[in-house]
Order: C-alpha cells, then sequence, then structure tokens
C-alpha cells in the first residue's frame, strides 16, 4: 500500500471581521451552504472553525475541500479557525466528500469539515460536517447550535495560528480500503465516466488504475464546474453523458456530481438507469448474503426497493431524506445498504457513510457476476414498478398547494388513502398520497434547494401512472410560476 503522505504546512494567518447580517438561512438541516461572498465567506469560514474548535477542544480535525472557485481560501480560513482553538488539524486537500467522511470513520480524525456546496452551481459553497459515531448529538441539533453562537458572538478576532496545519492525504488509503476485498474482474470493455470538473476523477483514477478498469473520460479535468452546476441529473448534463457513452462505445457510463458522493448510471444506449431501480439492484446485491441486516431507504420512490426487501424476506426502514438522517440510521440499525432517490449509496462496510466510489464498482460486481448488460438488468425492475423522472418546482405557499391535492385527490374518492410523511428517524414534511390504480405520489421540500420535489411511480398499469401524473401537474401549476410550456413532457424513466 502507497504510504500516507503527511506534509508540515506554514502557519496560516486569518485577520478576523464582524459577521455584518449573518444570513441564518445558510444553516440547513445536513449542512451549512449558501452564495459567495454575500452569504458565505471567509469570516463566516473562520468563525465556524472557531466555534467547532471550542466545542471540540480535544479532537483531531481534517478538512477537505472540492474544485470550487472560493473553496481553497474557505478552507484556509476554516482551518485558521480550528488552530486558533489549539486543535490539532489536518489539510485534507482537494478531495471527494467521502474522503473526509471516511477519515472520521477509521479514527484517523475524530472531526471533519468538508468545503463544498455538492451539486449546487456556483458562487455557492458550504460545509458539512461529520462527526464520530461516538458523538449522539444530531447533526441538525449542530447547525442550530452554529446558528445562535454566531448571532449572539458575530465578531472574529485577529488571529494568528499558533500551529501549522499537517497536510494528510487519504486517497491512497481509501483507494485500497475500497479495492482489496473486492471480487471484481472486469471483463465488459471501457467504462465511459464523467466528473463534471468536481472531484470524482482524483478517487476514481487510481482506483480504475488498481482494478485494471479502462476507462474514457469527460469533464474528468477541473477546470471549472457547469454553468449549471455539477448534477448529473440535470437534462443538458445528462444528454452530454448520453451522447459520450454513445460516442465512446462504452457498455457503461457513470457520472457524479461535484463532490463525488452522489452517482447515476447510463446504460450502452445512453439511457439514464432511474436510481429506483439502481437502489433495487443494490439492495438485491447486498441482501443475497446480509444475514439479519436489512436496508434504509428515503420515502420518495420506494416501491421497487420494497419489492426486492420482500423478495429477500428481509426488512427495510424508510428514513427522512437528508445525509445525516440516512448516516445516523445506517448506524443504528445495522443496515448493510442505505439509497437515497437522489442517488447517494450508503454502505455498512463503510461504516453507514454515503460514497459514489463504492456504488460504482459495486454497480460493476452487479453487472459482472451476471449474464446481462445494464440495461437488460434494469429492465426487469422495470417491468415491476414504473418511474417518472423527478419534477422539481418552486412553490410560493406548499401549505395551500397540498390542501388543492388533498381536495382534488381525496374528495369523494374512498379508494385513495394519504399518508402524511410519518416514518423512522423523523420525516416531518413528506407527503404521500397513495392512489388505488397503484399510483404513488409523494412530495418533499428539497434540503439544498428553495423547490419542492415531486416524485411519481406505480406498480399497476404504467398509463395510469401518466394519466394520474398529468391531472397532478395541473394541481401543482396553480401554484408555481411555471406553465406547461415550461415543463418537461411526463414519459416513463
Amino acid at each position: 500500500m502507497t504510504p500516507i503522505k503527511v506534509t508540515l504546512l506554514r502557519p496560516k494567518v486569518h485577520q478576523g471581521h464582524p459577521l455584518e447580517q449573518l444570513d441564518t438561512r445558510i444553516f440547513r438541516a445536513c449542512d451549512i451552504r449558501g452564495r459567495v461572498p454575500e452569504q458565505i465567506n471567509v469570516e463566516v469560514a473562520f468563525a465556524v472553525g472557531r466555534l467547532l474548535g471550542r466545542w471540540y477542544p480535544q479532537a483531531k480535525v481534517g478538512v477537505g475541500r472540492d474544485t470550487r472557485v472560493s473553496s481553497a481560501a474557505l478552507a484556509d480560513a476554516l482551518i485558521a479557525g480550528f488552530l486558533t482553538s489549539g486543535c490539532e488539524t489536518f489539510d485534507l486537500g482537494f478531495c471527494p466528500t467521502e474522503i473526509v467522511a471516511f477519515g472520521v470513520g477509521i479514527e484517523r480524525i475524530h472531526l471533519g469539515v468538508m468545503v463544498t456546496a455538492s451539486h449546487n452551481p456556483e458562487p455557492d459553497n458550504g460545509f458539512k460536517v461529520f462527526k464520530a459515531h461516538g458523538d449522539q448529538e444530531p447533526i441538525a441539533h449542530l447547525m442550530d447550535r452554529l446558528r445562535v453562537a454566531l448571532l449572539e458572538n458575530p465578531r472574529g478576532q485577529t488571529a494568528s495560528a499558533a500551529k501549522a496545519p499537517i497536510a494528510l492525504s487519504l486517497i491512497n488509503e481509501f483507494v485500497e480500503h475500497i479495492a482489496e476485498p473486492l471480487d471484481l474482474k472486469w471483463t465488459k470493455g471501457p467504462l465511459a465516466l464523467n466528473g463534471l470538473n468536481g472531484t470524482a476523477s482524483l478517487v476514481a483514477t487510481p482506483l480504475a488504475e488498481r482494478l485494471a478498469l479502462d476507462v474514457r473520460w469527460i469533464r474528468g479535468e477541473h477546470a471549472g464546474l457547469p454553468v449549471t452546476g455539477p448534477d448529473p441529473l440535470k437534462p443538458p448534463l445528462a444528454a452530454e453523458m448520453s451522447a459520450f457513452v454513445r460516442a465512446s462505445r462504452t457498455g457503461v457510463g457513470v457520472a457524479w456530481d461535484g463532490d463525488a458522493d452522489r452517482c447515476v448510471f447510463f446504460d450502452a444506449a445512453g439511457a439514464l438507469v432511474p436510481n429506483a431501480y439502481v437502489m433495487a439492484m443494490m439492495a438485491d446485491h447486498f441482501l443475497k448474503n446480509a444475514g439479519a441486516a436489512g436496508v434504509v431507504y428515503d420515502p420518495k420512490l420506494v416501491l421497487s426497493i420494497q419489492k426486492t426487501v420482500t423478495r429477500h424476506r428481509s426488512h427495510g426502514v424508510r428514513v427522512a431524506t437528508g445525509s445525516s438522517h440516512m448516516r445516523a440510521a445506517m448506524h443504528h440499525t445495522g443496515a448493510v445498504y442505505g439509497g437515497e432517490s437522489s442517488a447517494h449509496h450508503y454502505f455498512g462496510r463503510l461504516g453507514g457513510i454515503d460514497s459514489g466510489m463504492l456504488a460504482w464498482v459495486t454497480m460493476l460486481q452487479i453487472i459482472e457476476h451476471s449474464d446481462q448488460t445494464l440495461c437488460e438488468l434494469a429492465s426487469a425492475y422495470r417491468q415491476e414498478v414504473a418511474v417518472l423522472p423527478e419534477l422539481s418546482l418552486k412553490v410560493d405557499h406548499p401549505e395551500a398547494m397540498i390542501l388543492d391535492l388533498d381536495q382534488a385527490l381525496l374528495k369523494g374518492k374512498a379508494c385513495l388513502e394519504v399518508e402524511g410523511g410519518k416514518a423512522t428517524f423523523g420525516v416531518e414534511t413528506h407527503r404521500t398520497y397513495q392512489l388505488a390504480s397503484g399510483v404513488r405520489f409523494s412530495l418533499n421540500p428539497s434540503t439544498t434547494e428553495a423547490v419542492m420535489r415531486f416524485n411519481f411511480e406505480s406498480d399497476g398499469d404504467p398509463q395510469h401512472l401518466l394519466e394520474q401524473s398529468e391531472e397532478i401537474l395541473k394541481v401543482l401549476l396553480r401554484h408555481t410560476d411555471s406553465d406547461e410550456t415550461s415543463l418537461p413532457v411526463l414519459a416513463l424513466a
């Protein structure tokens, strides 16, 4: 195994300033995120590092960063805040988010912060915080404590770091941790990879070399994120990847988001495989030898993974959308796998963290160990459950929209059921409508953007799914600025 790279860095100095007009909207349930420099800036970064350092004075702290223009300066300020508080601080450099989480999981560090805004476009940026499993405080509570503390004490102090941070690269160790136990000898040709100019290639390239994989890259360089944001599900970026898969004549395409903790898959024809089916494939794979361990999943699209769980006579737990909720559920339930409809995949063998890298090579295992292509594998799940692509809309008054939906879907139709979003581990705002025709419709406020997410699925007649979703869409349009001409045509995924 390649030795871990450890390098002493020069002390970093940061001049603190008042946090004028702190925008508390940057504090979300699972992370801190906002626009640079109006909401997120070096003053905020320094103050966050200083506070966390005071609250965790004995912790070894690690800071990673993505490839955004603002990430290096924000990481430097964050590190300066930790050093000012006396913490032993490690600079993890440019890396995917899962490297920071991995460092905490193997106890190389006790507290990790990743500077990233994930799939959001620039100039957005922010901070994801990872704590040891032994720390029982929910991330949402920590976010609230930070918000209150910064409002009560908004002035930073002039800070000169008493100690230098230490550069620590965990990438080689992570690659070996993924590859060493993996039963994979890929024989099905080259692969198309897309990093969307984010951090994916920093790990995917050495991992491909370690596993002797022949790969073709698009957007593997760190030359500026896509204008729309490094989100592989954005229609223009998905179309670009689809064309690349076909042009490169590869059997499988993989695309990651900006910090590489989400990944999506394309078949040889360039068709995006719906993540509802990917989750079911992953569950099928892991439940074969899971023993008593089950799976966890978010409430957006559940029918396909639930059918998989039933086939294995296993058990699944529905969990609130959001990485901190999913990681907590993975830890508390001992689940072997967890999936979110947004294309986050969580793994028991990594201590419950989500990993775009382990998801990628696990999918290769699934394909290699079958006698089918990715398209053929997905078709088996598609025959059981039909899904539509997720719809995201800005809704001015969600409460009024829900009342309108209730009236439209429930009045005089006793065969309908409404589930008010009660699920394990804290779903408060999720709402599901289960129609007698087999159609399931869910709505959730996004945890990362100012939009509502709408998902449609059915284990009944796909034509009924299309018809019902068209009727529901008419109701939704009453509560948005969108019109029918600006929305995508609803079609089966």
